[in-house]
């Protein structure tokens, strides 16, 4: 153990209680100034630094009074503590994130895509069966997740949040893609504004990194923007207007629900309730969102947005949502993202070129 060394100036600043009087017990100032000390609360945040610095300062205090070392000591265990749990939260965090699989690759833009000979010709000249359906507009359909930051990574990786995203139209310079926003900026869409990235995959030899270039200022639906590096096989996506949809029209939705990649299931339009928004009853999961609504000729009814889910109303059944495909036809319903390599007017060429569904489907009709 070692001995308490009391000097002079302590022995003449104590003060001797008189007999019968309370103890009076001087106050002994702190031998570690306070700015030392502040100096080394930084440390806290990097505990590899903080311990050098602790074994720098056993070092340079083996030769002061006990009571120095004994202040000292205790000082920094006290920051080692903080540290070690402040470390430990870090590392848990990290873990967490670092929990999805990242992909195998990155690129700005989708071989797999680019090497297309051709694309489906829409709308097709008589109903779909399920399995054509299937078959010819599977192609059009991606995987979709906004992109993450993740630490101890240089570029940004798929997150956990999955969706889907369909190709409205497709040229020699790229892909101009349609998502909902919740899909293409993740929980906080709503606030969401300027440049984003979003991972985009055809399920096959990795992800491509997209470009949101377009906000729909009111509703759930988002444009993306993919490069093209080579391939000219040319694409436009037709669509049909929120007025010629009808309740009880045939409906092929596209998706990947609860991660089952590019499932496809059926149902009918349930309810046209008017603001540009359908209620159908095919199936909807998480993992549908952004995904096409088709009709049985390949026309673009809808995009998936949400679901009325179980857990907050037990008694709901199935009651599904998208937004209508009006919500594409009119440019000034939209934030525009200035920059990037996307060209301009990317929405109005759309339009000008898609083939727009506008006769009601009845059965005179078909």
């Amino acid at each position: 153990m070692d001995p308490i060394v009391i000097t002079h100036q302590e022995v003449a600043q104590a003060q001797i209680p008189l007999q019968g009087s309370p103890e009076v017990r001087p106050k002994v100032p702190n031998p570690v100034p306070l700015w030392t000390r502040l100096l080394f609360v930084p440390l806290v945040l990097v505990l590899p630094l903080l311990c050098l610095a602790a074994l720098i300062m056993r070092v340079a205090t083996r030769s002061q009074a006990p009571r120095v070392r004994q202040t000292w000591a205790s000082y920094l265990l006290t920051l080692l503590i903080i540290s070690g749990i402040l470390s430990t939260i870090m590392v848990v965090f990290t873990i967490s994130l670092d929990s999805v699989p990242v992909p195998d690759a990155i690129s700005s833009s989708l071989s797999d895509l680019d090497e297309r000979g051709n694309f489906p010709s829409l709308p097709a000249g008589k109903e779909m069966s399920s399995v054509e359906l299937s078959s010819t507009l599977k192609p059009l359909v991606l995987l979709a997740s906004p992109a993450a930051k993740r630490w101890f990574q240089p570029t940004a990786g798929v997150s956990g949040l999955l969706g889907a995203a369909m190709i409205l139209h497709a040229d020699s310079h790229g892909y101009l893609l349609a998502t909902a926003r919740h899909v293409a900026d993740g929980e906080d869409w709503r606030s969401r504004t300027g440049p984003q990235k979003v991972m985009v995959s055809v399920g096959m030899n990795g992800w491509a990194s997209a470009q949101v270039v377009g906000r729909h200022k009111h509703l759930d639906v988002a444009l993306l923007w993919l490069e093209r590096h080579y391939g000219d096989a040319e694409f436009t996506q037709p669509v049909a207007t929120y007025g010629s949809v009808q309740m009880g029209e045939k409906i092929f939705v596209i998706g990947h629900p609860e991660g089952l990649n590019f499932s496809v299931s059926n149902g009918i339009v349930s309810r046209t309730p008017g603001n540009d928004v359908l209620q159908v009853s095919a199936p909807i999961s998480p993992g549908n969102s952004g995904g096409p609504v088709y009709d049985e000729f390949g026309n673009l009814l809808g995009i998936v947005t949400s679901k009325v889910a179980r857990s907050m109303e037990p008694e709901a059944e199935n009651l599904n949502f998208a937004v209508s495909t009006d919500a594409l036809l009119h440019e000034s319903d939209w934030d525009f993202v200035t920059g990037g390599s996307a060209p301009r007017n990317l929405l109005a060429d759309f339009v000008h070129q898609a083939k727009v569904r506008k006769v009601p489907m009845t059965s005179a009709a078909r």
